[in-house]
């Protein structure tokens, strides 16, 4: 069985991402697209499309560093 595929001619801009990943992540993101009935990019895509943002335009689960600025004091 074949993996699912868009629409040929669908993307409006298509490009070849090749970025090196942790081969667990690349199969677990695939594994994913494939319980979602949709090809890893297809996914990819849509998760890009709906992330949710902060008020600094970043994704809401990306950790704040609030210590930006400021010297490291050491605590006794």
């Amino acid at each position: 069985m074949s993996s699912p595929r868009r629409p040929r001619g669908s993307l409006q801009d298509p490009i070849a991402m090749g970025w090196k990943v942790e081969r667990g992540n690349k199969d677990y993101f695939a594994e994913l697209a494939s319980k979602a009935g949709m090809s890893g990019a297809a996914l990819f895509d849509l998760m890009v499309e709906n992330l949710e943002l902060d008020d600094r335009g970043l994704p809401t689960w990306l950790p704040r560093d609030d210590s930006k600025g400021q010297l490291p004091i050491d605590k006794p």
